[in-house]
């Protein structure tokens, strides 16, 4: 499946190229040839079928006009040939491509989803007894948006989990801690991060009925790293996250140089999907 940005790239093509045919009969006043013509039908008909789909998004990314008389569309898709079809064609041309990198931005910092574009809300509305529920699926489409993995996704690469509640509570956790990171809560996002990491690693060493050295995070990352049931860079990130998790230590905090920050707790978050990809 193509995701927002690949399409919102081939209805840019497309448009470049109705456009120039559109104008060139139009503007220029030249005759098409069969085949030009043929594809001047051809490209309306597949961007009159596009519309529904992306003309609000290419709205509320842009704020272009999409109803009454001062629907761009409409003029832009008119059989009629006057000089308003080339130039609403020509502001939506240049409205798609706004959109599409406002679009690609927002979906680099986890704000839109990959595969439509949506704006993803990371709060759940006050006094809401299903907050955590709401809070926590919010996360998983955020997570989707930012990191490309779906909650199925990764609920089939941590299969060893076959107790159901605890598979409900790390998915979770890890929900909350993106969440957390997300809104600049580093320091609790890590905690949550480090406790997911920890326990699967924790269930891993069970699955593969294999004793570690101690019950500890320190035991699980050294164990995995001595049976080899993790790549050697994929342990080394796992100890990683046990130092970022032994900062959180008010003693550790003496200035604000150890302080942590939004981009380490991101990294923590990320961290988990990177290690559970090793299982």
């Amino acid at each position: 499946m193509n995701n927002i940005q690949q399409e919102l790239e081939t209805v840019c093509q497309e448009l470049d190229e109705y456009y120039y045919l559109r104008r060139e009969v139009i503007v220029n006043h030249e005759e098409l040839t069969k085949k030009q013509t043929a594809r001047a039908y051809e490209l309306h008909d597949l961007l009159a079928a596009k519309v529904g789909a992306f003309k609000n998004l290419i709205s509320d990314a842009t704020g272009i006009p999409q109803t009454g008389q001062e629907d761009l569309w409409m003029h832009a898709m008119s059989y009629i040939p006057t000089p308003l079809v080339v130039s609403s064609l020509d502001q939506i041309i240049q409205a798609t491509s706004l959109a599409l990198g406002k679009i690609k931005r927002d979906i680099e910092l986890g704000k839109r989803g990959a595969q439509t574009g949506e704006l993803l809300s990371l709060s759940s509305p006050s006094g809401s007894e299903s907050s955590e529920v709401l809070t926590a699926t919010e996360g998983w489409k955020a997570i989707e948006g930012g990191f490309g993995i779906t909650r199925r996704r990764f609920g089939r690469r941590i299969s060893f989990v076959s107790d159901p509640f605890k598979r409900v509570i790390i998915f979770r956790d890890v929900a909350q801690a993106f969440v957390l990171a997300s809104s600049g809560f580093s320091k609790p996002a890590v905690i949550l991060a480090g406790g997911v990491i920890e326990e699967l690693l924790r269930l891993y060493l069970a699955h593969k009925g294999v004793k570690p050295t101690s019950d500890t995070f320190d035991g699980y990352v050294q164990t995995c790293g001595q049976e080899g049931l993790l790549k050697a860079g994929i342990s080394r990130l796992s100890d990683s996250v046990r130092h970022f998790r032994n900062l959180v230590h008010l003693s550790k905090e003496e200035t604000a140089r150890h302080t942590i920050s939004k981009s380490t707790a991101i990294g923590a978050v990320s961290s988990i999907f990177t290690i559970a990809n090793d299982f």
